[in-house]
């Protein structure tokens, strides 16, 4: 009797075990520059500073060393916009005295020499200034904060981008991060691996104004998109085979 009480608490054991068990994940896609471990050295992409698009919005400031005389181009008047100069459809923006400033395609470096060259007739040791204002990233999908992400310096790399946003969640796709970028009136599409080191050498490792990146879900989710139903489903196989036991060990014992 003792041997056989043993041998149906090793069944009902082995029967538990079997429900409790799950099939281990693959946690690869979990892991950022996986094959960076054992590099001493990676290579980047170079940055490049971006170049005003119309429709960008520039912050710029004038000192000199008559402050007063400076303060007269740093007033907003009919020409510029809340919160900075727009580049209008023609590429220019309207600076105050100096009229029409033609700005599109240059940096924002570019523009303050612009400036800075025509502001010696009006000022002495004139000191510009120039910022964009609307540098914003887009981030969508499997990420902890979706959103909008400001880059007040204009420069910005995905990984930045990302962890501003507080990292993927668990379900986020690391190997295959969708980047759009709008550029010369076209939509390029790029991808990005953060699982690999080449997202260093990446084009769109450095993002521009109005990039969006979309980060798809792994397929940890979409198997597990009925969650509820799986357990409900689990749950049941368990109880009967509870019940299955109970019968086998009443029949087995005689009771």
């Amino acid at each position: 009797m003792k041997s056989k009480i043993q041998n149906i608490g090793l069944f009902v054991f082995v029967i538990i075990f079997l429900f409790s068990c799950t099939v281990s994940k693959n946690f690869k896609h979990y892991v950022y520059l996986a094959d960076s471990i054992k590099a001493n050295h990676l290579s980047v992409q170079q940055y490049q500073i971006p170049k005003l698009r119309i429709g960008d919005r520039l912050q710029i400031t004038v000192t000199a060393l008559n402050a007063q005389a400076a303060q007269a181009f740093n007033q907003n008047n009919s020409s510029s916009i809340v919160g900075g100069y727009l580049i209008n459809n023609l590429g220019n923006i309207q600076f105050p005295q100096i009229g029409n400033v033609k700005v599109e395609g240059l940096t924002t470096d570019s523009v303050e020499k612009v400036l800075g060259n025509k502001l010696v007739e009006y000022l002495n040791n004139p000191v510009v200034t120039c910022n964009q204002i609307n540098f914003n990233i887009n981030i969508i999908g499997e990420i902890t904060k979706p959103g909008i992400v400001n880059v007040p310096d204009g420069k910005m790399t995905i990984i930045e981008a990302i962890a501003r946003c507080g990292d993927l969640t668990l379900y986020g796709k690391r190997e295959n991060i969708l980047v759009i970028r709008e550029k010369d009136g076209k939509r390029d599409i790029g991808r990005v691996d953060l699982t690999s080191n080449n997202v260093f050498n990446s084009p769109y490792y450095y993002l521009e104004q109005g990039d969006v990146i979309y980060i798809d879900v792994n397929e940890n989710k979409l198997l597990g998109a009925d969650v509820l139903q799986q357990k409900r489903q689990i749950m049941a196989t368990f109880v009967l085979g509870i019940i299955s036991t109970l019968f086998v060990l009443k029949s087995y014992l005689k009771i």
